[in-house]
């Protein structure tokens, strides 16, 4: 029978690398029967994002119709079919089982989990790099209440409580058919949670011949600060959302801080530790009784509890955080460079020419014996 597996979440669990190993190895894998439907890296991110119908800095417009897209590929089909994005997570019971309906064969659905003291820091970090101000006291602070207020720590609990996302995704569904895939601990190998992916997906490793080297690195403490008060100092209303995405999401934070992070990591804020350690226990006993194919080991999602010291990010270092805004400069500096360097040389000397213009302009409107000139100039050019 015909599978499709729906892999749901989530964020932070290695999703990135699996997405990106299954786009560019899309063409082979179409030939040895297995789809997955994108025609651009974020297509099924554009596909959850229309079914789960949440607001995301303005790409909402962009991804109209895109579910409906992907379910006509997935029917389409004459082969086992791979969905994955961890937004999918965000799904409400009634659009996951509209999403499980909508597809025909047998459906699978995967999630991935990680442990609380790695995946607080990260999401909380998440959120910065798309423009949330939230401090990481505050974060934790609002994490923990019996009400979260804030989106941040709302959104957590969406797409990170395990047993709540599997309930959501999985009521339809017989046991056997949903899955579980624990992210091992840090000192394992990287190759050990891909492996644990693809065979799960019964995709065979030779069928993978373009290697990804996609990864959705963190940030040090002092480098996620900085990237908070630049949130603080540019709201939407100053800088519109692509060029934020563009300079600061992948230029800055992805090709130039996460690759040369020295500050210390963050970590679980001290004051949490044992309600994380309670939460993880009885989530772990919630998904023992459900009976779910667990593919790792759920031990692995215990809480670790680490010897480093603790380094508040809030409160970074003044010389850490002077450090990463100099190499911010740096990088916006040389990127405007390349930029020009690109443009044709007479479309440079035109943008030159412009700019000039527009500064005579500008002085014409407060300096009249300019404005005298300016008409002169005009008036002839006119001839």
């Amino acid at each position: 029978m015909k599978k499709v597996f729906l892999h749901v979440g989530a964020p932070k669990t290695g999703t990135s690398q699996l997405q990106d190993l299954l786009y560019i190895n899309r063409e082979g894998l179409r030939a040895k029967g297995v789809l997955y439907p994108a025609e651009r890296f974020d297509h099924q991110f554009l596909a959850a994002l229309d079914l789960i119908g949440k607001s995301w800095g303005g790409l909402e417009a962009e991804a109209d119709g895109s579910w409906a897209w992907l379910v006509d590929q997935a029917n389409g089909f004459d082969g086992s079919v791979v969905v994955s994005h961890e937004v999918f997570a965000g799904a409400s019971a009634e659009q996951a089982k509209a999403a499980i309906e909508a597809l025909d064969g047998e459906v699978h659905v995967v999630y991935s989990a990680r442990d609380l003291a790695r995946q607080i820091p990260a999401e909380w970090q998440e959120g910065v790099k798309h423009r949330r101000q939230l401090t990481y006291a505050k974060f934790c602070a609002d994490l923990t209440a019996e009400r979260p207020k804030t989106p941040m720590a709302k959104w957590f609990w969406t797409v990170q409580d395990w047993p709540d996302v599997l309930t959501r995704w999985t009521a339809t569904l017989p046991s056997d058919r949903v899955h579980l895939v624990t992210v091992p601990p840090p000192e394992s190998p990287r190759s050990t949670l891909m492996q644990r992916f693809l065979d799960l997906l019964e995709i065979d490793p030779g069928w993978l011949p373009l290697e990804s080297e996609r990864a959705n690195v963190s940030l040090g403490g002092a480098e996620t600060e900085v990237i908070r008060r630049i949130n603080e100092m540019l709201p939407p209303d100053r800088l519109a959302g692509p060029i934020y995405r563009h300079y600061v999401r992948e230029v800055l934070v992805h090709q130039t801080l996460a690759r040369s992070s020295r500050s210390a990591r963050i970590q679980l804020a001290p004051e949490l530790v044992d309600w994380a350690v309670a939460t993880t226990r009885r989530w772990i006993e919630d998904v023992s009784a459900a009976g779910y194919d667990v593919v790792g080991d759920l031990g692995e999602l215990e809480l670790h509890r680490s010897d480093e010291p603790w380094y508040d990010p809030d409160r970074a270092l003044a010389d850490d955080q002077l450090r990463v805004a100099y190499s911010a400069i740096e990088t916006l500096l040389l990127e405007i460079r390349r930029l020009e360097a690109e443009q044709p040389e007479p479309e440079r000397r035109r943008s030159r020419r412009q700019r000039t213009k527009e500064r005579l302009i500008a002085a014409a409107g407060r300096h009249r014996s300019l404005a005298v000139l300016l008409r002169a100039y005009r008036k002839v050019r006119r001839r």
